[in-house]
């Protein structure tokens, strides 16, 4: 009976090719063996799949799969169930065969197929949820957890871009580590104990190619009944509302206190916030966090984000040059400002210069006209509306900017007075 050794628990490029192979030489399920290699020695990877696979197969045609089915199968990889690569073997191979057609609703292998897909992910979300809470303890490194399935590797691409420090997972089966510039990973507790012990191997070398990630961009019904900001920001990092996400490094979204009375807005990340994954971390950020001191606040107590979440800008040699969104991108970031908002319930929301003014308010704003007086938003919250700190930085020379600066503490220090004592 063939056998086909697989590198790891979610080696889909392995399995998908030796799926082809097969299928396409009429071996029936119940003639083939899989296993999982017990160590890197064992393994066939590329070399070796081509001494365990027929050399003339008896159809030769390609196999049709689209990218969506693809992508199902990646995931359904996941489960943990010894029988997973068998099951989806023989799914492909009646497809394939025997006439099996997608829909067949009741169908033992496809229901199979659907609850895996639907148990993946949500170990996937409960992940995800507990990454991001982590992410957001900024003295973080190691995080211990134990997902029901082997999800860990198809979050790779997430979890890097999440939280662009660097950090370690550690899992019974998995390690993975972010080393600030690349993802590598070992095995686990249940196989090395020892961290001394353990033998890391950067993605893209060795075994580690060809593992299926999980993307899953979300829908506006998850977005507003979000329970917590942990459970959001985890949902924003693979939205694709519009299409900053693109060229940009990674979502941006907020960070701060869920319980905070006061919120502060500004238009979107910048050069240093995409690359560092942390709303004004940049110059801007620097000017804020000096006149917030000034003010009598500190930036722990404060929740601060972006009315886009994503680095528009374009290039300039090496560089990469702000441009301000445009309302396409205000509008597809709307439902992430709103669910902020939702879960934040400030006593005092702040615009900081006018695109945010123009989100928050749904209307073209003069800041002139509307700086430093206070007015009533939805519910319970108050505005006010002042300068972008990168306004300042845009001065001409030392005195406007001193004057000016002198202002925007002086907006700051009204905001104070929504302080809640308990923060």
């Amino acid at each position: 009976m063939p056998e086909v050794v697989l590198a790891h628990q979610v080696d889909f490029a392995t399995w998908r090719s030796a799926c082809r192979h097969f299928v396409l030489a009429g071996v029936e399920p119940e003639g083939l063996h899989w296993r999982v290699a017990a160590t890197v020695q064992d393994t066939p990877w590329s070399a070796g799949l081509s001494q365990i696979l027929p050399a003339n197969p008896a159809n030769p045609a390609p196999m049709s799969l689209s990218r969506r089915f693809v992508g199902v199968l990646g995931q359904a990889l996941q489960v943990r169930d010894p029988a997973r690569f068998t099951v989806l073997y023989r799914i492909l191979y009646r497809l394939t065969h025997d006439g099996l057609e997608l829909g067949h609703t009741h169908d033992p292998d496809l229901m199979w197929l659907r609850q895996a897909v639907m148990a993946v992910r949500a170990d996937t979300l409960r992940f995800r949820e507990v990454f991001s809470a982590f992410s957001a303890q900024k003295a973080a490194t190691i995080l211990h957890d134990t997902p029901e399935h082997y999800s860990l590797e198809a979050n790779a691409r997430y979890a890097m871009q999440r939280n662009a420090r660097p950090w370690r997972v550690i899992t019974p089966y998995r390690r993975m580590e972010w080393t600030g510039s690349a993802i590598r990973f070992a095995a686990g507790e249940n196989a090395t104990p020892d961290d001394a012990a353990v033998q890391w191997q950067e993605d893209g070398t060795g075994i580690w190619r060809g593992y299926a990630l999980s993307v899953l961009p979300p829908k506006r019904g998850d977005v507003a009944q979000a329970a917590s900001l942990a459970m959001l920001s985890a949902q924003a990092v693979d939205c694709r509302a519009c299409g900053l996400w693109q060229p940009a490094s990674r979502t941006v979204f907020g960070e701060g206190p869920q319980s905070a009375s006061i919120m502060l807005v500004g238009e979107q990340p910048g050069d240093q916030e995409d690359q560092q994954g942390r709303p004004f971390v940049g110059p801007a950020g620097q000017i804020l966090d000096n006149a917030l001191h000034d003010a009598g606040l500190r930036r722990e107590q404060i929740y601060v984000t972006n009315a886009v979440k994503h680095f528009h800008f374009v290039w300039k040699g090496t560089r990469r040059l702000h441009q301000k969104p445009e309302a396409e991108h205000m509008a597809a970031c709307r439902v992430w400002l709103d669910a902020e908002r939702r879960l934040v319930s400030p006593a005092l929301l702040v615009m900081l210069g006018a695109t945010a003014a123009q989100s928050i308010l749904q209307k073209p704003v003069t800041i002139s006209r509307t700086r430093s007086r206070l007015f009533h938003l939805e519910g319970e919250t108050q505005g006010l509306v002042t300068v972008h700190p990168s306004y300042l930085l845009r001065l001409p020379d030392e005195a406007s900017r001193l004057r000016e600066y002198a202002r925007f503490v002086e907006d700051l220090r009204l905001a104070a007075q929504y302080q809640s004592p308990a923060d």
